[in-house]
């Protein structure tokens, strides 16, 4: 009788402990991850020359990074995107002079195209090469998205 007590007595105590436990929040913290999104435009090369860009940081020409426009951008020294990747697609060029369609690079952020329209961007010479198989400069027609 006396082990029957002392097992029900240690159940009792294993219950009133887990109920102390706490449980996690369920609730996701910080912003949820928006659909993969893809944009549409045209891409271009550029030279380093051994400035910073507006990310901040100097990187080689061989760097795989591009410049996205302003309406990503939006004219800031660091903005929220520097350092974030995107992938790119590279889906042909109208005038057949530009290869490697179908290539894909992960290339990071790391500067402004002023001159970039909309979902446009601007590649260092090391990205424009990976995504062209080292085409002469011109504008190709790409596919991207951000990576979470």
């Amino acid at each position: 009788m006396l082990s029957q007590s002392f097992f029900t007595l240690c159940l009792a105590a294993s219950a009133t402990l887990a109920a102390a436990i706490p449980v996690p929040d369920p609730t996701p913290v910080g912003p949820a991850l928006a659909k993969r999104t893809d944009h549409y435009g045209t891409a271009t090369v550029y030279d380093q020359n051994n400035y910073p860009g507006s990310c901040g940081n100097t990187n080689p020409d061989s760097s795989i990074i591009v410049a996205l426009g302003n309406k990503w951008m939006d004219n800031e020294y660091q903005s929220p995107f520097c350092g974030r990747t995107i992938n790119v697609v590279n889906t042909g060029s109208s005038d057949g002079g530009v290869h490697g369609k179908g290539n894909t690079i992960t290339a990071t952020v790391q500067d402004t195209c002023e001159s970039c329209q909309n979902d446009n961007l601007d590649f260092s010479i090391g990205a424009w090469n990976a995504l062209t198989s080292n085409s002469e400069e011109s504008v190709v027609d790409v596919t991207w998205h951000f990576n979470s």
